[in-house]
């Protein structure tokens, strides 16, 4: 989710929120604020370990088109999940937008495979589910999530690499809608891109970014500083242009929508993965538990 997907209000027409939110406004796992846990069950690849990040849920209001960040290609990632984990649960790291209606998402990941990073997009539909785009696809029905799914085509990523990862929709009136997936090494000024095209207009009320472990085995607690999340930012139809995922906030009087921090969570109730509530603007970081098991 995301961590796995959201909706946005931005100043544009009636909805509101300018600039970058209040750390008060800002959601917490900390205080329980517009929180979503994840819960692991240990070895199992029916039951992944889930999202930790931000998203933003649906707001029955807003779509999206566009999300991007940018990672770096960090050696942690390969085993974070646990020795040898790279071989059989890799970790991810990326962003999706998502239709909670159908189930569809596009994703686009960095991970290792094949001993060397490499980045893979995803455009597929999961099962119905009450919200796919967050919990029970992820959990349950394992959609692919921040996983790959067909290579981008952008080898040569060295460890420590400044990475760059875009999803972009264009909706069009002749059936040409498109998606455009892509990536740069900032570092090395490589770029690649990947585009897919559908008869039907999509919808995505959601976005999401973050970290996904397909199953964890990691203790706790979430301490060790392994990533950050830079130039993380967001587009909707109506948005003039393209702000930082802090900016995302509920809508309507019942406060539907707005962004959400998402962290998971061993079968022992202990946070492996989370942001520990470090966004600020268009940046946050991640945090692993123990992998010394």
């Amino acid at each position: 989710m995301l961590a796995a997907a959201g909706s946005v209000a931005f100043l544009v027409g009636s909805m509101g929120l300018t600039g970058t939110a209040s750390a008060a406004s800002l959601p917490s796992c900390a205080t329980g604020v517009r929180c979503t846990t994840f819960t692991a069950t240990p070895g199992s690849i029916t039951e992944p370990g889930g999202v930790a990040g931000y998203y933003g849920a649906d707001d029955n209001h807003t779509h999206f088109r566009f999300a991007q960040t940018t990672v770096s290609a960090n050696p942690q990632l390969i085993d974070l999940n646990g020795p040898l984990s790279s071989e059989l649960y890799p970790a991810t790291t990326g962003v999706d937008l998502c239709d909670p209606n159908d189930g569809i998402t596009a994703q686009i990941s960095l991970g290792f495979w094949d001993n060397e990073f490499q980045v893979g997009y995803y455009v597929g539909k999961g099962a119905p589910a009450s919200d796919p785009c967050t919990q029970d696809n992820l959990v349950a029905h394992q959609i692919n999530i921040f996983k790959v799914g067909t290579l981008l085509g952008l080898v040569g990523i060295n460890p420590g690499d400044k990475v760059y990862l875009g999803i972009y929709y264009t909706p069009s009136g002749r059936h040409q809608h498109q998606l455009s997936f892509g990536a740069c090494d900032e570092t090395t000024g490589v770029c690649r891109q990947a585009y897919t095209s559908s008869r039907f207009q999509l919808e995505f009320w959601e976005f999401g970014v973050g970290t996904f472990l397909p199953v964890s085995v990691l203790t706790g607690g979430a301490d060790n500083e392994f990533e950050t999340f830079s130039a993380t930012d967001v587009t909707c139809y109506s948005c003039a242009h393209s702000v930082p995922i802090s900016s995302v906030a509920p809508v309507n009087s019942f406060g539907a929508g707005g962004l959400y921090e998402s962290q998971t969570a061993n079968s022992s109730s202990q946070v492996v993965l989370s942001p520990k509530d470090s966004l600020s603007g268009d940046t946050f970081n991640e945090f692993n538990g123990s992998t010394s098991i």
